[in-house]
This record gives C-alpha cells, sequence and structure tokens, in this order.
C-alpha cells in the first residue's frame, strides 16, 4: 500500500502541483498583462497631452510676439502722426510767411528801383496782379 501512496502521491505531484500553477497563476498573469496594456495607454494619453500642451503653448508665443509686433506698429503709427502733424504745422506757417513775403518782393534785379517800394513803417500791399516777377533785360 506504501507504494500505491507513493505512486499517487509521485501522481498527484507530477501533474497537479503543475495544473494547480497554472490555474493559480493565470490569474496574475492576465492581471499584469491588463497592467501592461492600461500602462501603454495611460502613456499614450500622456504623449497626446504633451503635444497638445507643446502646440498650445507655441501657439500663446507666437500670439505674444504677434501681439508685441502690432503694439510696436501702433507706437511708430502714432510717431508717424505726430511727425506728420508736425510737419502740416510748419508748412502752414512757412505758407503764412511766404503769402506775407509774396506783396515785398522785388520784381527788378536792380533793387535801385525796388518794386514795389518798401518803408518799414509801411503796412504790407496786397499783391498786385499786374506786376511780373520775371527779371527785366538789360
Amino acid at each position: 500500500m506504501e507504494e500505491t501512496l507513493q505512486l499517487i502521491s509521485s501522481l498527484v505531484t507530477s501533474v497537479a502541483v503543475p495544473l494547480l500553477g497554472i490555474f493559480l497563476f493565470y490569474d496574475s498573469k492576465r492581471r499584469a498583462a491588463a497592467a501592461d496594456a492600461t500602462r501603454a495607454e495611460t502613456e499614450n494619453i500622456t504623449q497626446y497631452a504633451d503635444e497638445w500642451q507643446k502646440l498650445y503653448n507655441e501657439k500663446a508665443q507666437h500670439e505674444t510676439l504677434l501681439n508685441t509686433k502690432i503694439d510696436t506698429l501702433y507706437t511708430q503709427l502714432s510717431q508717424q502722426r505726430d511727425e506728420l502733424n508736425q510737419l502740416k504745422t510748419r508748412l502752414a506757417t512757412l505758407t503764412a510767411r511766404l503769402q506775407y513775403t509774396e506783396p515785398l518782393k522785388c520784381t527788378h534785379t536792380t533793387c535801385t528801383r525796388r518794386q514795389p517800394p518798401y518803408t518799414p513803417n509801411q503796412p504790407s500791399q496786397p499783391n498786385n496782379p499786374t506786376t511780373t516777377t520775371q527779371p527785366t533785360p538789360q
């Protein structure tokens, strides 16, 4: 009987223990595979999120750059408008001076016969359309 018991015992240990091990560790292998799949999916989602974050940061940086450029252009436009206003003011001043000096202009090349005659206390005379501004031949 001891031999039969030993035979049964060896059969159980040679067949039953590996089968029992398969059933016990199959579940852990399946859990390990599921955990690996979940880990891979999480890494994939993380990569997508990192790409979107990178694109968002690039867009925000580009937007900041464009806003800075727009502000610079508006500053330049303001400076040019100020300069244009100064030039218009200067043009108006010079035009007024020209209109003031036009009637005082000498129409003769020789100043001994100045036309129109000018005295310092005399008010300016309106421009005479009959006078010519061309020099007289000598």
